[in-house]
C-alpha cells in the first residue's frame, strides 16, 4: 500500500509539475500561402502526313481531282483558344498568298499544283497567316488532345512528267 501510494504521489507531483512548466504556453498558429501559375499552352504533338495516291495524267478521269486527308493534333491548356495556320510549303508560286490553292509539290523543277482545306467539302483553303482562312480550336484539357482534320487536293488536268513530287508545309499553332 505504501509502495502504491508513493507512486501515486510521484504521478501527481509529476503532473503538477508539468502542468506548471507548460501553463503560460498556448498553441502557436500561421498561414501558409501556397499558389501555382498556369499558363496557357499548346503543343502540337503528331501530323499525318497527307499522301495522295498515284497521280497518273494520262488516265481517262483526267478531269477528276485527288484527294485525302491528313491530321495535326494538339493538346493545349484547358479552355485556351488556339489558332492554326498551314505554311505555303517550299515550293510556293510567286506572289501566292494563303488563300487561293497555290502550294506545289515539286519534283527537281517540276510542279504538281494542291491545295490544303480547312473543310472536307474543299471550300476553305488552310490559310497561312491569322485570321485569314486559318481554324481555331478550343481546348477541353491536355488529358483529351484536338485532333484537326487537313483536307488535300491535287486538281485535275496538270500535265506534268513522272517523278516523286513532295513538299512539306510548317504548321503553325498561336494561343
Amino acid at each position: 500500500m505504501k509502495n502504491s501510494f508513493s507512486r501515486t504521489l510521484l504521478a501527481t507531483t509529476l503532473l503538477s509539475v508539468s502542468s506548471l512548466a507548460f501553463a503560460g504556453i498556448s498553441p502557436q498558429t500561421a498561414s501558409l500561402a501556397v499558389s501555382a501559375a498556369i499558363a496557357n499552352s499548346c503543343k502540337i504533338t503528331s501530323t499525318t502526313a497527307v499522301a495522295f495516291a498515284a497521280y497518273d495524267p494520262a488516265d481517262v478521269n483526267f478531269a477528276t481531282p485527288l484527294d485525302n486527308a491528313g491530321t495535326v493534333v494538339l493538346r493545349c491548356t484547358k479552355n485556351t483558344v488556339a489558332t492554326i495556320a498551314m505554311g505555303q510549303g517550299v515550293n510556293p508560286t510567286g506572289g501566292s498568298t494563303c488563300t487561293a490553292p497555290v502550294r506545289q509539290m515539286a519534283s527537281g523543277v517540276d510542279r504538281l499544283g494542291y491545295a490544303l482545306y480547312s473543310d472536307a467539302g474543299r471550300t476553305t483553303v488552310w490559310g497561312c497567316t491569322a485570321p485569314t482562312n486559318t481554324v481555331s480550336s478550343t481546348s477541353t484539357g491536355v488529358a483529351t488532345p484536338a485532333t484537326l482534320n487537313v483536307y488535300g487536293r491535287v486538281p485535275a488536268a496538270q500535265d506534268v512528267p513522272a517523278g516523286t513530287y513532295t513538299d512539306t508545309v510548317t504548321v503553325s499553332v498561336t494561343f
